[in-house]
This record gives C-alpha cells, sequence and structure tokens, in this order.
C-alpha cells in the first residue's frame, strides 16, 4: 500500500478491467453481490473535521484518520471476496474504492457498514466516550461500469483533498447565492450566483458577443481588442460564451489573467458544483457564473429566443462591448 501526505491509497489491482452491467445508483433490482468496482463516499455525523486537517492545500490524516485508514484496508482480510484499493481521507468525509472478485453471499454493503461499527467502537473505546457518534448513517456508492471511467474516477479521488481545502480556505469563491440582486443585474429576473460575486463590483465589464459566421481576420482584430483590454484594464468579460469565437476569445482572455462572467441558460441544481478549470478559476476569484432560470433535468436545447435574451443581460450589464 501506498500512502502520501494529503491523500491515503492504494494501486488499484487490475483497474484496466472494464466492468459490465451495472445499473444505476441503488436501484432496488441489483445484485450487489455481483463482482463490481464501487465507488464509496461516507461522512461523519454533522460534517464534523475528524479525521484530518488543512494546510498548504493538502488533507493531513490525525491519529483517528490512520486508523480509519487501517480500518478499511483490514476488510479485505476479514472478506476475502473484496479488494479495498484507493482511498482518500479527509476531515469530515472518505471516498473509497472497493472491488468485488468475485460473487459473495451477501451483498458488499455487510462489509461496508461493519468498516463503519468497526471506526465508531475503536473510537469510542479511544475516548472513552460509549456515546460516540462518527457517521452520518448509511453511505453512498457509485458503480463504475463505462469503459475508462475508473480511471476517471480515481483521478477525481486523488485530487479531491486539494478541492477540499481550498474550497474550505475561500468559502466565498464557492457558494451560491439565490435571490441575488446588484445594480448591474437586469431587474425582472430571479438571479442566483456561484463564485466571486465582487466582480459584479468591477467598474470595467465588457460583453462579448461572436458571430458563428464572423471572418478569421475580423476574429483576430477583435483577439487583440479583448486581449489589450484584459491586460490594460484589468476588466471582465460577461457573455453566455456560445459560439465557437466567443469560446476562443475566452480561454485567451483567461489565458492573458482576465476574468469572466458565465450566464447559464439555466439554474443551478442542488449539487451544482464547478469542475475542471472552473474550478481553479473560482479559486483564482476569476470567475462568476450567473443564472434567472430553474435548473433542468435535462441538457438545456439553446433557442434563439434564449440566445437573444442572455445577450441582451450581457449588455445590459456591461458598459461596453466587443463584438
Amino acid at each position: 500500500m501506498n500512502a502520501c501526505v494529503n491523500t491515503v491509497g492504494s494501486t488499484v489491482s487490475r483497474s484496466a478491467q472494464p466492468v459490465h452491467r451495472l445499473q444505476g445508483i441503488r436501484f432496488p433490482g441489483r445484485d450487489y453481490r455481483l463482482p463490481a468496482f464501487y465507488m464509496v463516499t461516507m461522512t461523519t455525523l454533522g460534517r464534523k473535521r475528524l479525521f484530518a486537517t488543512c494546510a498548504n492545500d493538502k488533507s493531513t490524516l490525525n491519529a483517528d484518520g490512520w486508523l480509519v485508514y487501517e480500518l478499511w484496508h483490514r476488510m479485505a482480510s476479514d472478506y476475502p471476496l473484496i479488494e479495498t484499493s484507493t482511498l482518500v481521507i479527509m476531515p469530515d468525509h472518505l471516498h473509497g474504492l472497493v472491488r468485488v472478485k468475485e460473487r459473495m453471499e451477501k451483498p458488499v454493503g455487510v462489509p461496508l457498514r461493519a468498516f463503519k461499527s468497526q471506526v465508531t467502537s475503536a473510537l469510542r473505546k479511544r475516548f472513552g466516550d460509549p456515546e460516540r457518534k462518527i457517521w452520518t448513517p448509511g453511505y453512498h456508492d457509485l458503480a463504475v461500469w463505462r469503459r475508462g471511467a475508473l480511471s476517471a474516477y480515481i483521478r477525481y479521488m486523488m485530487d479531491n483533498p486539494r478541492r477540499y481545502c481550498l474550497k474550505k480556505a475561500n468559502p466565498n469563491l464557492f457558494s451560491r447565492v439565490n435571490g441575488l440582486r446588484h445594480p448591474r443585474l437586469p431587474e425582472g429576473e430571479t438571479w442566483s450566483g456561484y463564485g466571486n460575486l465582487f466582480l459584479l463590483d468591477k467598474p470595467e465589464i465588457r460583453a462579448l458577443k461572436v458571430s458563428r459566421t464572423i471572418e478569421p481576420n475580423r476574429l483576430d482584430a477583435l483577439r487583440k481588442d479583448c486581449l489589450d483590454w484584459v491586460r490594460g484594464m484589468n476588466g471582465v468579460i460577461v457573455s453566455p460564451f456560445i459560439s465557437p469565437g466567443e469560446k476562443e476569445l475566452a480561454r485567451a482572455a483567461l489565458d492573458a489573467g482576465g476574468s469572466v462572467i458565465l450566464i447559464k441558460p439555466d439554474g443551478f441544481d442542488r449539487y451544482f458544483k464547478p469542475r475542471g478549470r472552473y474550478f481553479d478559476l473560482c479559486r483564482q476569484g476569476r470567475l462568476l457564473i450567473l443564472a434567472c432560470r430553474p435548473p433542468s433535468p435535462a441538457a438545456v436545447a439553446l433557442s434563439r429566443d434564449m440566445c437573444l435574451a442572455m445577450n441582451r443581460w450581457c449588455a445590459a450589464m456591461a458598459g461596453d462591448a466587443f463584438g
């Protein structure tokens, strides 16, 4: 097994093997005794930070965290038909990968519940508190079934301590505000925002609108104008960033150190959180995402009316425009 400061884990055996015919999350018809990979998430009761501390964007385990680590990997000894591999422990939750190698007599939930009970018993004994509560009831599992998905989930898990610690260190940059009001926001809409709300207070905000049919020489001139303005004024670009030209200029502006306000065509669902580059932009305070529509359970098909509306809202927020 391999342990490091900000994550704790071991190499996943045979991770390249595909996982077949797994259903969705917690479907009643799933047979949890069958061979599969599961990414498991467990949280502490009340999200108490029991297992680690954050420092320098890393999660460092304390003695209780190392106890959790040891008991997690003991599951494979107690239940030989499962394999414990990658484990990432943060102050108030953990992500672990469990592989059921062969069909089990009992569901994989049995060893997982036993693990939680062992942690609780050990910590009650350590602190001399027979009523001590450690875990939120239950756990969340995600069956990995698509080819290539396993390595993607492992990368997500391993990067989780960094994201967690950054969010805790910069809570205002990773929060959603509903019913948002600001002089720059067009009236008659119910706005919500995620990210750095102070970008709305920047004196220099310009809207970006680029036609899909823009000529290459015109796009080059627009890019130069945009980058000169970003570098000289430290301004903010607002746009839905829909057309290829808008996306290209947004990337260039961000690479040059600029900030953006992104208009979403639909709202934020309950579990919304920025990923990839959006996460790092939030950490740097260079991103604000705005929406004034309810969240949609499926991808929103952009209508012409919605595109026109978003461009109107951007123009209303900005004192000037590119494009």
